[in-house]
């Protein structure tokens, strides 16, 4: 039956229809190009661009910060006493270096330097100022260390966890539009096939009408047979061309939906060529199946890491809801001198020094904000867990449709054959007895339309129960990785 299911389909590739000589195209031909580039997948795999750039947005809550600032003022104002000043000039500058550190920690370096310059009524007292103008300097280094909120800067490394399952989860995302486009491309594939079963029996049946017509007048012109012979047989031909019709058209457009899937001209010409039946040894068991879903499955995957990035959201909000208790320690110089560089050089002297040990502590009394942060993460992960239910449920019902169709199709398609062949040999013998002028027109048109039937019933009932192999394969998330096809990350 499989040399006459090829047969068939040769016949039909030949056929006026598609008579533009093209390869036949196997379905990991089709799926290939379906795959190589198609909008949906551009469109994934720029999302999957942007998802990564989120890992370099968190690495940059360590880069180091750097702040500076200079300045000139004029300070004039009334006095009262020879002994103030009416006019201070200043000239500032101030420069500091912030790095937070992986730990939570964070470290400070700043230095400000400054020239005062006093002016007064009396130059007698302006003779009377120690230092005049003065140069002031002071370098502070400071270690903040959180004790409770921000500890071990859970918003960093969580972070980055909950960015690279987004990653992870963006390019299962690529697999998954992949894998819907393979099942569209598939079904249709498929329905192709079963459209020229359905075409290649509608011709069938077309010439037997017109031979049978043929037939008819001749007899009809020896008078052998009345009129009404004549027109049934006419008839027949009529009703068997309008199917021909039919299946003409529902090729046309099955044959355009699978030619804009591949991105091809609609009315391209396209030729598909079905694969061997496959083994037993290839259809695993349900439970199997099962097992196989869960390992290959894009969408189990992408649940997983969007489940990850959920529980990392939750530990940020959780670290947000405790109150904020630093422990900050600052060590720095301190220098005077009337000269500028004699200044900067007791800058870097222990000499004057200070130093302090302080502890920090801020928290929200209602807490209102934080409390919702944490309730929203929670919210997420139970989502993402209930999506992972309804997704491994939603596979176990592919599994069984798909494995359903494959155990009730095989008998079905036993028998079909069967029929089939019973079909021929009933209208063979018919068609014997009515060239012997032992039966009638009316019951021959039903031995032809009977066997029409049971011819076209078992090639489609075979070509469903491939499509039902793949199908079942397809739900394990294992059809592409079968055909050798790349995936949308070229995996």
């Amino acid at each position: 039956m499989r040399r006459a299911l090829a047969v068939l389909l040769v016949a039909v590739c030949v056929a006026p229809l598609v008579a533009v000589a093209e390869e036949a195209v196997d379905l990991a031909t089709v799926l290939r190009k379906v795959l190589a580039a198609h909008p949906e997948l551009d469109v994934a795999r720029i999302d999957s661009a942007i998802a990564d750039t989120a890992s370099a947005q968190l690495a940059g809550m360590l880069d180091t910060r750097a702040t500076a600032k200079a300045g000139i003022a004029q300070n004039q104002t009334p006095v009262n006493s020879s002994f103030q000043p009416i006019e201070t000039r200043t000239a500032q500058l101030t420069a500091g270096l912030t790095k937070p550190l992986a730990t939570g920690d964070t470290v400070g370096v700043a230095l400000d330097y400054n020239r005062s310059k006093q002016l007064f009524n009396s130059p007698f007292i302006s003779q009377l100022a120690a230092i005049n103008p003065s140069y002031q300097s002071q370098l502070n280094i400071s270690i903040r260390h959180p004790l409770a909120q921000g500890k071990g800067l859970p918003a960093y490394h969580q972070g980055l966890r909950a960015a690279k399952a987004r990653q992870h989860a963006s390019r299962w995302q690529q697999r998954i539009i992949a894998h819907q486009l393979a099942l569209q491309a598939l079904n249709l594939f498929y329905q192709l096939a079963l459209d020229d079963i359905n075409l290649h029996f509608a011709r069938l049946a077309v010439q037997r009408a017109e031979r049978l017509l043929a037939y008819q007048r001749k007899r009809e012109a020896f008078g052998l047979v009345e009129e009404s012979d004549r027109l049934q047989a006419a008839a027949l031909l009529a009703q068997r061309r309008t199917q021909l019709a039919e299946a003409e058209a529902r090729r046309a457009n099955d044959q355009s939906a699978l030619n804009r899937l591949m991105l091809r001209d609609p009315d391209a010409p396209l030729r598909v060529r079905l694969p061997e039946d496959p083994p037993a040894s290839h259809i695993p068991s349900l439970a199997q199946a099962v097992d196989n879903a869960r390992a290959h499955r894009a969408e189990l995957k992408a649940i997983e890491e969007q489940l990850q990035a959920a529980e990392a959201e939750l530990e940020i909000a959780r670290d947000k809801l405790r109150a904020q208790l630093d422990l900050v320690a600052e060590l720095g110089t301190r220098a005077l001198s009337g000269s500028a560089g004699t200044t900067l050089a007791r800058t870097f002297s222990i000499n004057d020094h200070y130093a302090a040990l302080s502890l920090e502590f801020s928290d929200a009394i209602e807490g209102r904000a934080e409390r919702a942060a944490v309730r929203a993460a929670e919210l997420k992960r139970e989502r993402a867990l209930a999506e992972r239910r309804k997704a491994l449920e939603s596979i176990r019902d592919e599994l069984a449709r798909a494995a359903t169709q494959i155990r009730t199709l095989a008998p079905t398609l036993r028998l079909a054959r069967v029929h089939a062949a019973a079909e021929r040999r009933k209208f063979a013998q018919e068609m014997t007895r009515y060239r012997q002028g032992r039966s009638d027109t009316a019951k021959l048109i039903q031995f032809e339309g009977d066997l029409h039937n049971a011819e076209l019933l078992a090639e489609l009932k075979h070509v469903q129960w491939l499509l039902a192999c793949q199908q079942y394969r397809w739900a394990q998330g294992m059809l592409l990785a079968a055909l050798n096809v790349p995936t949308a990350n070229g995996s």
